[in-house]
Order: structure tokens, then C-alpha cells, then sequence
């Protein structure tokens, strides 16, 4: 893969925020990253920040099937290894919105 690609596609489970402590335009970079990289994993229709510390998550899949990917995904940046995920029902069912966290501190 040429170097050019291999920055744009890193490798899986490589911390892809580094800064603990980002300013704010780096900060939202990486919640625009985060926003992207988790819309693409298996199971999750769509991941938008509903505010800043809340990334809402559309899903195809049961949370049990998507949560381990979308943690994985956050856990690679530091700065917003805390956020909440609200994780919206699946369309055409009952479900209840859930909220859960990756890491507490």
C-alpha cells in the first residue's frame, strides 16, 4: 500500500488521536473522524455528535453485535474515550434509545 493510502487507512486498533488534551479545532477533527470511522463499521447505518459529548449511532444490528466495534473506534481517540454513544433503536422496532460509555476516566 503507498504511504499516501496507508495514512488514510490505519491500521486497526492504532490510536489515531494522540493528544489527550487537543485544542478545540484539533478536538473537532477528531469527533469528525470518530463521526466517520464509526459509520462505516458492520451493523451502524449513520453517527452524527448530537452534542458535544453525545454521538448518536443509527444501527442495523443488535447493540450487542455493534457496541465492541464502536468502542473499539473510541477508545482509539483519548480525548473522547469518555462520550457518551446514544445508541438509537433500529427502525421498525420498539426498542428504547440506550446510552452507554466506553470508559468512565
Amino acid at each position: 500500500m503507498p504511504a499516501t493510502a496507508a495514512a488514510h487507512h490505519p491500521a486497526a486498533g492504532s490510536i489515531l488521536g494522540t493528544d489527550g488534551d487537543p485544542d478545540a479545532a484539533t478536538l473537532a477533527q477528531y469527533r469528525r473522524e470518530l463521526a466517520q470511522n464509526v459509520g462505516r463499521q458492520t451493523g451502524v447505518l449513520s453517527a452524527f455528535w448530537q452534542t458535544s459529548q453525545t454521538l448518536a449511532v443509527n444501527r442495523s444490528e443488535e447493540i450487542d453485535a455493534v457496541w465492541p466495534r464502536i468502542c473499539t473506534e473510541v477508545k482509539r481517540y483519548p480525548a473522547l474515550r469518555t462520550v457518551r454513544i446514544q445508541l438509537n433503536p433500529r427502525l421498525g422496532t420498539e426498542e428504547p434509545v440506550r446510552w452507554r460509555q466506553c470508559a468512565t476516566s
